[in-house]
């Protein structure tokens, strides 16, 4: 038994809110994922070239807040360490959310579909998955696999780097290693989240 025709226009205003909805949250993680690698590559700055990092860093900051003295760097740190796992987590959460969000329009679209003879409503459901390209599975792989890997590769060498060069005498390093460890949990449930759990559903 098919739709009425209220029922039809309200299922395809609600698709079509869901899409709109769908897409400002992708420009959202677009941005988090740009905000994510300037702080990955300011750590790796700092890890091959500590000294210059430092001063650079420092200079800048002094620039902006019109400071005289020299700013402590480990304070520093851990201001980017905090905005690292901020930023991290906000980005995996956004990236969770839309892959549950693309589930519900495919469920959308199935029932939709169903009222045209499956001829409309497969945007993102049986018209973008078929054929799909051999690219777009890399550039797939590159952002749930490969950028990861890399997050965890270089916030663990910059953690190591600290705790040797710093110890832990230093209150502050041992706030560094929280957020560390708070970003490698993040990375693992992300990894769950988006592989394991996407497997067991097929």
């Amino acid at each position: 038994m098919g739709l009425t025709d209220t029922k039809l226009q309200i299922l395809a205003e609600h698709y079509k809110e869901t899409f709109d909805f769908l897409q400002k949250n992708l420009k959202q993680i677009n941005r988090l994922f740009l905000y994510v690698l300037c702080i990955l590559i300011l750590m790796l700055f700092q890890l091959y070239t500590p000294l210059e990092a430092s001063n650079l860093i420092s200079q800048f900051i002094s620039s902006k807040l019109n400071m005289s003295a020299r700013m402590n760097m480990l304070f520093v740190q851990s201001i980017i360490w905090f905005g690292l796992l901020a930023t991290t987590l906000k980005y995996f959460q956004s990236v969770v959310f839309i892959e549950r969000q693309y589930n519900y329009i495919h469920q959308l679209e199935e029932q939709l579909s169903k009222e045209y003879e499956k001829k409309a409503f497969t945007r993102e459901g049986e018209s973008y998955l078929k054929d799909y390209p051999a690219f777009l599975n890399w550039a797939s792989c590159l952002y749930t696999i490969f950028f990861p890997a890399i997050l965890l590769i270089i916030s663990s060498s910059k953690i190591v780097s600290e705790c040797k060069l710093l110890g832990f005498k230093q209150i502050l390093v041992w706030f560094n290693v929280v957020f560390f460890l708070c970003i490698a949990i993040s990375v693992i449930l992300y990894l769950i989240a988006l592989h394991v759990k996407k497997r067991d559903a097929k």
